[in-house]
């Protein structure tokens, strides 16, 4: 069962699962797909900020992806370029 899509602005921080998640530098990179298969991507940087502990982790996603905050995972739905202004992550919980 997935949930609803949770669309948040990049250069905000918001809460998913209990850890503060804030999103930046959306802009195209090479990455490599589950196959390996490296090549030009929109994607974007998660920090994900444990405020019980203090530990933070990055991630790089592009759409397709899953990403584990706290203990939900969440599929990347799509990744979206500002046009002038700050993009967009769009965000599914997959349970």
């Amino acid at each position: 069962m997935t949930g609803e899509v949770l669309k948040f602005r990049e250069t905000t921080s918001n809460t998913l699962s209990n850890k503060d998640v804030g999103i930046s530098n959306i802009f195209e990179r090479d990455l490599s797909d589950e196959k390996g298969v490296i090549s030009p991507r929109l994607s974007a940087v998660l920090v994900i900020h444990d405020p019980h502990t203090d530990e933070i982790r990055r991630e790089t996603v592009f759409a397709g992806n899953i990403v584990s905050i706290g203990g939900d995972r969440y599929s990347v739905v799509s990744v979206e370029l500002g046009k002038g202004a700050p993009g967009w992550i769009s965000l599914r919980q997959v349970k």
